[in-house]
């Protein structure tokens, strides 16, 4: 019986440390990207690169494609926010990602800026997904699942 509720114990342990680890960053869903950037540096997740201190954290990053329902959902062109992201991905860099705020501008290592319009699936809580238009579906898929430093822009 002893042995039976260490195992229980150490389970629930676990879960906790799982669950713990996987909140995304921040306290409020009302926080601006600004007040994410300053918790990633208290939080003192950053990366050290040659010597060379640069802020951010690397981060798993895929690619998906707006408008295209298989990847999306019942509304391919429409973000989590509401926009029409087939219409900006023509403008504009757009990615989704759910430990920050929509709106939020991301930095990600030989990519460039993007902005937060759209969420993922809760599986990824911190991962990012650069949106690529319905035409790119190859070069989506050879972008792949690559590990970049991404960081919170001021």
């Amino acid at each position: 019986m002893k042995r039976v509720s260490l195992i229980v114990l150490g389970i629930t342990i676990s879960f906790l440390f799982l669950w713990i680890g996987t909140r995304p960053v921040g306290s409020s869903s009302s926080g601006t990207g600004k007040e994410i950037g300053k918790e990633f540096r208290k939080a003192g997740q950053e990366v050290v690169a040659a010597g060379k201190r640069i802020e951010g954290i690397v981060r798993e990053v895929t690619a998906y494609n707006v408008g295209v329902r298989e990847q999306t959902g019942d509304t391919p062109c429409i973000g989590a926010g509401g926009d029409d992201l087939c219409r900006l991905t023509t403008r504009m860099k757009v990615c989704a990602a759910n430990f920050v705020p929509l709106g939020t501008i991301l930095e990600i290592e030989k990519f460039g800026e993007c902005v937060v319009l759209d969420r993922m699936h809760r599986r990824f809580p911190h991962r990012v997904d650069i949106a690529m238009r319905d035409h790119e579906t190859r070069e989506a898929r050879e972008f792949g699942l690559q590990k970049r430093i991404v960081q919170v822009k001021d």
